[in-house]
């Protein structure tokens, strides 16, 4: 046997151990970031969805319309209910499964923002837009 064909598809012993450490952090950082990204019971997800119905109820110019108020329901997360609220001077505007604050259990999560809304054709006040998002 000649003598380069011993050594051929041999590796030395620290590289072997950097390859596999290597494989391991990158096996283990894949497992961490998908850990993270699937939805769990204890991540809050009234500030996401509060985005999205902000999206849904506003016009162009950014201003709320309580008439969107039903299709908005589509930005809540599947599989989990909502209740939106919007309220503007002495009124208002709610959506969402059952509407009836007695019927929002106490784990639910929620999230408050300040709107614009448009009350009547011309007429636009200051206003909340509440979130509450439950299983």
């Amino acid at each position: 046997m000649s003598l380069s064909s011993q050594h051929r598809g041999q590796l030395s012993p620290m590289s072997a151990l950097v390859a596999l450490v290597v494989v391991c952090v990158a096996v283990s950082g894949y497992a961490t970031v998908l850990d993270r990204s699937l939805p769990t019971p204890e991540r809050n997800l009234a500030p996401a969805t509060l985005d999205a119905v902000e999206s849904a109820l506003s016009d162009d110019a950014g201003i709320v319309e309580v008439s969107r108020l039903p299709a908005a329901l589509d930005a809540c997360p599947d599989g989990y209910s909502c209740r939106l609220v919007v309220a503007v001077d002495d009124e208002r505007h709610v959506g969402g499964t059952d509407a009836s604050p007695t019927d929002v259990p106490h784990s639910a999560d929620s999230a408050t923002t300040q709107v614009s809304v448009r009350t009547h054709p011309g007429r636009v006040g200051f206003g909340t837009l509440r979130v509450e998002v439950w299983a």
